[in-house]
């Protein structure tokens, strides 16, 4: 084994290195081709409107680590007097920046997960030297987060939605961020977790997901609901059939949901409501157990419960506490049967429950958002928001909508995605003229030292049958 180790002279982790470097090399020469010549395709095609000026050379960041530099034309837009580059246009290029598509993802998918400066080292790391700083990074998510903010702003702008469910569920809760340097410090961010229930992850597992999540998030929590129901309209076509169960904790802004829907329960969230009950009679006190005993009976109306909490109180001795329970009661008297679970509400209507569950989406999703936006950090109101977006809509499960839109950039210059598709096939063998029996392997000639080795296996491929 030794002997065949000397022999061969090499370690898979020297040959799979240098194949890469000299894949990112063939990448980059190819793909530099293939645009220039789509160049020239979009200059043949191009709406006689648009005059050339002149051909302007760019270099991308791409997502295989290497710098692409290319030439493209600039053209006078003699209708609006614009300067463009429709190539840039046409393949759904982001106005003043150098990073590619791909490339922009990757970064922005790691800035969801850590902080922008971690982001940087990651890609340094994976890279072997620095493509993009953190502010480039934070440029993508600010961007990115404009974008989608303004997608869903044409939504509300006229909804129209036109999917049917017997049942929605809006989870609401609100998450406190610091700011920095701000005059305030910190800023609310209002979000609604809004599914139809839950299935199955996988057949037969026991572990269960939301059906069709999606999530709406804003800073202006005085007019929440006018903007939260709008989105959930531009989703679904809600009639008087359509009941939507709304689940939050007790602040009074997420109960004026039921307001804006033909027929609406809300829940007062029972994790919420039985934290609040263990800190004021302990975790495992008789009275605790009462509590949740009661709050669990079969009364609908939710003043068995009220009653038994009314009297506990009188049996407090701490001052605190006994404060704390009448502004729980104060909350609750209007709204008895919010602390009823909404199951037993839905069956005393004959609706089936059979697979429903307990609700909770709305913390959980509270949670993820924490992960990324609080701890030790703080944020600009604009920066929070461009992120919250972007999280929104990667836990809603909404980037292949935000990833399909480039359709709609193309069709603005009468270019259709399949259209592009055909060209860059035909780009691909016009200028790359790809004959792999043909094709020659730039480091089987680069000399055994240089290559590790490299370059002299090769040779030894090539002469045992193999074209290389």
């Amino acid at each position: 084994m030794e002997a065949l180790r000397d022999e061969i002279g090499i370690y898979l982790q020297d040959l799979e290195l240098v194949l890469f470097e000299e894949l990112r090399k063939a990448f980059a020469q190819a793909f530099r081709h293939v645009l220039e010549h789509l160049d020239i395709v979009i200059r043949d095609k191009r709406d006689p409107r648009f005059e050339v000026k002149e051909r302007v050379e760019t270099t991308l960041e791409t997502l295989l680590g290497v710098q692409v530099s290319f030439k493209r034309r600039r053209y006078n837009d003699t209708v609006t007097g614009d300067s463009v580059y429709l190539l840039d246009e046409v393949l759904g290029m982001v106005e003043g920046t150098q990073t590619s598509p791909a490339l922009a993802n990757l970064m922005l998918h790691l800035a969801m997960m850590m902080s922008y400066r971690d982001a940087e080292e990651s890609l340094e790391q994976f890279y072997g030297y620095r493509p993009v700083c953190h502010e480039t990074i934070r440029q993508v998510v600010l961007k990115t987060g404009k974008a989608l903010e303004e997608i869903d702003e044409e939504k509300l702008r006229n909804p129209q939605g036109k999917r049917k469910a017997d049942l929605i569920f809006v989870e609401a809760d609100g998450l406190h961020v610091s700011l920095q340097n701000e005059k305030r410090h910190s800023i609310e961010e209002f979000s609604a977790t809004i599914h139809e229930g839950w299935e199955p992850r996988t057949p037969g597992s026991k572990d269960f997901k939301l059906v069709n999540p999606n999530l709406y998030r804003t800073q202006q929590g005085a007019d929440f609901w006018e903007q939260a129901s709008r989105y959930i309209y531009s989703i679904y076509d809600i009639d008087d059939d359509t009941t939507v169960v709304i689940n939050g904790d007790r602040a009074s802004w997420i109960r004026q949901g039921i307001d804006y829907f033909p027929k609406a329960i809300y829940q007062v969230d029972r994790y919420h409501l039985k934290r609040d009950i263990r800190n004021i009679f302990g975790k495992d006190s008789k009275v605790t157990v009462e509590l949740f005993q009661a709050l669990d009976s079969t009364d609908v109306t939710g003043s068995t419960f009220l009653a038994k909490l009314a009297e506990a109180k009188l049996r407090l001795r701490d001052s605190d506490k006994a404060k704390d329970c009448q502004r729980l009661l104060n909350d609750l008297t209007d709204i008895p049967e919010a602390t009823v679970d909404y199951r037993r509400r839905l069956k005393a209507l004959n609706r089936p429950v059979e697979s429903l569950r307990g609700l909770g989406a709305g913390e959980s999703q509270m949670s993820r958002y924490s992960q990324r936006v609080k701890g030790k950090r703080s944020w600009k109101p604009e920066g929070l928001g461009a992120m919250m977006e972007v999280l929104a809509w990667q836990y809603g499960e909404r980037m292949n909508e935000f990833n399909h839109r480039i359709s709609e950039v193309l069709n603005h210059v009468e270019f259709t995605p399949l259209a592009v598709k055909n060209v860059v096939k035909k780009a691909v063998r016009k200028v790359t003229c790809f004959n792999r029996w043909d094709a020659g392997v730039p480091i089987k000639n680069a000399g055994r030292t240089w290559s590790s080795g490299i370059s002299n296996l090769m040779h030894r491929l090539n002469e045992s049958g193999m074209p290389i």
